[in-house]
């Protein structure tokens, strides 16, 4: 076993991707935990941590990498005529998925520079790059400063989260081709993503399941899945080390995410602990999360906000809107808006001030550690 960032597809080695910038502390439990590893050849192993806050480890073998790194190919016609940039952290399965993708493939991959939005298309251009992968976070900052693509990219997967129709839209009067995406590190990154005669015009498009791929939906509403490229097991931490666990069933794993089934395509409903209740009401915070973002983009709102549910001992839980470098009168505006726009229960109760928001490598807020805020900062 190898702590690396570089992996050899065609070598019987496995390797810990651990990201860089963690903690020594961090480190330690990690390499402490993969002491009670099972000693599988040909695995990548990610770092990730649950709600909470234990630590685990994904085991993924490189067949099941290249599995699908193969189907993303299918799906995009990528060939080695095409330049992969390398924009997302290689301790991540989608930045390890466009190397995979790029080594199936023979095609080339550039690493750009972390990222700067104001480089980024540039670098791009400079680089000759025709395929990319990023986040709704990468793009809705391209989207901010009207930065308009460059000629030779001609796709863009979009994973690591939804993204809303109305970021989508105004990325693609930019130019930007975007292929919204579908995915989790238990599958090697995709499931389902926007086909490419989705850019044909600029509706919302659906996601198709990629060909490698099988999915079905619970008797709860939840999504499973069956393939070549699913995950090995999980390596959780425990108070005696940790624990590895084969989480599938006859081949089946379920997630925590919530979908739906329209013929070969998927629609994403969010993650099981997306829906609470407040004062014995359902709410789903993926739909809230939804609405909040439109209408930040339509009053061009400068700065970060997100809704969190915070522990209320009457209700159960209540909104809070937490926000960071952010004009006063556009979160008086937006708090406004948003209020006047849900049904009373759902409305947020309190807004925080904060100077940032926590952030994973990936650019993703990270709400469960600011599930546990507990005092108001302000009140609107």
């Amino acid at each position: 076993m190898k702590t690396t960032h570089h992996i050899m597809w065609d070598s019987p080695e496995s390797h810990i991707l651990l990201n860089p910038r963690c903690s020594d502390d961090l480190r330690v439990r990690f390499l402490k935990m993969f002491e009670y590893a099972p000693s599988f050849e040909r695995h990548v192993w990610l770092a990730t941590s649950g709600s909470s806050g234990k630590l685990k480890l994904v085991a993924l073998s490189k067949e099941a990498l290249l599995c699908s790194a193969e189907a993303v190919n299918r799906h995009l016609d990528a060939s080695s005529n095409d330049r992969w940039g390398l924009a997302l952290p290689k301790f991540h399965v989608g930045g390890i998925g466009v190397l995979a993708r790029a080594y199936v493939s023979g095609a080339s991959s550039v690493e750009m520079t972390p990222w700067d939005v104001n480089f980024f298309q540039k670098q791009l251009s400079d680089q000759h790059v025709t395929l990319v992968s990023l986040v709704p976070t990468q793009i809705h900052d391209l989207v901010h400063i009207g930065c308009e693509a460059p000629p030779l990219l001609r796709a863009v997967i979009v994973g690591g989260g939804p993204l809303s129709p109305k970021l989508y839209l105004q990325a693609r009067k930019l130019g930007w081709n975007l292929l919204p995406s579908y995915g989790l590190t238990e599958c090697c990154s995709q499931v389902a993503t926007a086909s490419l005669e989705t850019l044909d015009g600029y509706e919302n498009p659906s996601l198709k399941i990629l060909d490698h791929m099988k999915v079905r939906v619970s008797s709860q509403g939840l999504l499973e899945f069956c393939g070549n490229s699913l995950f090995t097991g999980h390596l959780c931490e425990h108070e005696e080390g940790a624990i590895f666990s084969d989480l599938k069933r006859n081949g089946w794993f379920t997630s925590d995410d919530r979908g739906s089934l329209f013929g070969d395509h998927l629609l994403f409903h969010g993650r099981v602990d997306d829906m609470i209740k407040i004062g014995g009401e359902s709410v789903d915070l993926t739909r809230l999360d939804h609405l909040l973002h439109d209408l930040a983009i339509e009053i061009g709102f400068s700065g970060d906000a997100v809704l969190i549910p915070v522990s209320n001992e009457r209700l159960g839980s209540v909104i809070h809107l937490f926000v960071a470098q952010a004009r006063a009168d556009q979160v008086s505006e937006l708090y406004v808006r948003f209020n006047a726009t849900v049904l009373p229960f759902e409305r947020i109760r309190v807004v925080n001030q904060m100077k940032e928001l926590p952030r994973s490598s990936l650019g993703k807020i990270l709400k469960n550690e600011m599930r546990a805020f507990k005092e108001p900062q302000s009140r609107t």
